[in-house]
C-alpha cells in the first residue's frame, strides 16, 4: 500500500510532527479533551449495567433502565458522574492527554446503601471522536454495603493510578478503613491491571 508523509506544523513552537498515512488517508485532528463539556457527554451504559448507551445532563441520568436488582428487579438506575474531578494524563505516550471520569450508579431514589457501582471510565480523544480506553472498577471484593471508592492519583505513560478505598467487615455505609493503590497499564489498545 503506497504511503504519503504526512507533516503537521506548530507554529508557536517551531516543531514539526510527522509521520506515515496510507495514500488518501487525512489524519484525523484529536480532540482537547480538556474542551469537552463532561456534563453533557454519552457514556457506555455497561457500568451501569443498562443495554443502551446513557445521555448526562448537568453531569446526570435518572431512571436508567437497568438490569441492576433493588428492592424490585430490574431496578432503573439514576447514574451521576463526577464531572468536577476529571483527570487527565497521558496513559498511552501518544503525547496528549487521556481523561478519567468518575461515575456513580444507584437505585433510582435510595440512599447510600442502594448504590450498585462505581468506576471510572477512560477517555481517549485521538480521533475525532471520543473513544472508552476501559472502564476501571475496584480489584477488591465488596461487601454487602455501597461500592469500593475509586479515585485517581495519577495517569503517565506507565499506566493510570487509582486509590482504591474499600470496606472491612466493621465498616458503616459512608466510611470505607480499607486503602490500597492500584495500577492499570495500556497495551494493545486496552487497559489492563498491573
Amino acid at each position: 500500500m503506497p504511503f504519503l508523509l504526512v507533516c503537521v506544523l506548530v507554529a508557536v513552537t517551531g516543531l514539526v510532527s510527522c509521520r506515515l498515512a496510507p495514500r488518501g488517508e487525512v489524519p484525523a485532528d484529536p480532540i482537547d479533551l480538556r474542551a469537552v463539556d463532561w456534563r453533557s457527554i454519552e457514556i457506555p451504559g455497561t457500568l451501569c449495567r443498562s443495554r443502551k448507551a446513557i445521555r448526562l445532563q448537568e453531569g446526570t441520568a435518572i431512571g436508567v433502565p437497568s438490569d441492576f436488582d433493588g428492592p424490585e428487579p430490574n431496578m432503573p438506575q439514576d447514574v451521576s458522574a463526577a464531572t468536577d474531578e476529571v483527570f487527565y494524563g497521558d496513559i498511552t505516550g501518544d503525547d496528549r492527554d487521556e481523561a478519567a471520569l468518575p461515575v456513580l450508579c444507584g437505585n433510582h431514589g435510595s440512599t447510600l446503601a442502594g448504590m450498585r457501582a462505581m468506576g471510572i471510565l477512560v477517555f481517549d480523544g485521538a480521533g475525532r471522536q471520543l473513544s472508552v480506553l476501559g472502564t476501571l472498577t475496584s480489584r477488591k471484593p465488596r461487601l454487602d454495603g455501597p461500592p469500593n471508592q475509586l479515585k485517581v492519583e495519577r495517569m503517565e505513560p506507565d499506566g493510570i493510578t487509582v486509590k482504591d478505598s474499600f470496606y472491612l467487615p466493621d465498616d458503616i455505609n459512608c466510611c470505607p478503613s480499607g486503602e490500597v493503590m492500584e495500577t492499570w497499564v495500556h497495551r494493545k489498545g486496552r487497559l489492563v491491571a498491573r
